[in-house]
C-alpha cells in the first residue's frame, strides 16, 4: 500500500468517524471520484494489453507472412496497424482523463483535509461549568464530563502507595 493511500484511508476514516452533513456529502464526492478513478484507469489497462496484443500481432505477422517488406501490405498487416495506432491514441486520451480524475481526488482529499483542520482550531467550549482539579483531603481529583448527565457521580479515592 502506497504512502497516498495509507493518508487517503485515514482521511476516510476520520470522515466517517463524523455523523454531520458535510460529512456525507465529502463520503459521495470521494466515492464517486475514486469510482471514476477505478474506471478509468481499468480502461487505460485494457488499452495497454490491447496496443501490446496488436504490437505483437504485428511482429509475428512481420515474421511470419513472407510478403510483408513487398510493396502491397497484407490484409492482416494493415488490420495490426491500424489496431497499433489506435490503441495508443486512445491510451494517450485515457491517460488524460486519469490524470484529471486524480487530480479531482487529490483535491477532494486537500479539501477535507482542510476542513478537518478547521474543526481541529475551534475551540472547544466546556459542557459544564465546573473545575477541572478539585483538592480533596491532599489528594487531586480531575472531573470527567460525560454525555449522559443521568448517572451519578462517583468518586474512586485510591490509597497512597509510599516507595
Amino acid at each position: 500500500m502506497s504512502e497516498r493511500e495509507k493518508q487517503n484511508r485515514f482521511i476516510k476514516e476520520l470522515i466517517r468517524s463524523d455523523n454531520s452533513d458535510q460529512c456525507r456529502e465529502f463520503q459521495a464526492r470521494i466515492s464517486k471520484a475514486e469510482r471514476d478513478e477505478r474506471c478509468i484507469r481499468s480502461a487505460v489497462f485494457l488499452v495497454m494489453i490491447m496496443a501490446l496484443i496488436s504490437g505483437a500481432g504485428l511482429g509475428y505477422s512481420a515474421v511470419l507472412v513472407p510478403e510483408f517488406f513487398e510493396n502491397s501490405t497484407p490484409m492482416i498487416v494493415r488490420v495490426f496497424s491500424a489496431l497499433v495506432l489506435a490503441c495508443l491514441i486512445c491510451l494517450l486520451g485515457f491517460s488524460g482523463f486519469w490524470w484529471w480524475y486524480r487530480k479531482i481526488c487529490n483535491r477532494l482529499y486537500n479539501e477535507c483535509r482542510n476542513w478537518i483542520m478547521s474543526l481541529r482550531e475551534q475551540p472547544v467550549t466546556p459542557q459544564t461549568s465546573l473545575p477541572s482539579i478539585v483538592h480533596k483531603q491532599g489528594v487531586q481529583l480531575y472531573t470527567v464530563v460525560t454525555s449522559d448527565a443521568e448517572q451519578e457521580t462517583q468518586i474512586i479515592t485510591f490509597p497512597h502507595a509510599s516507595f
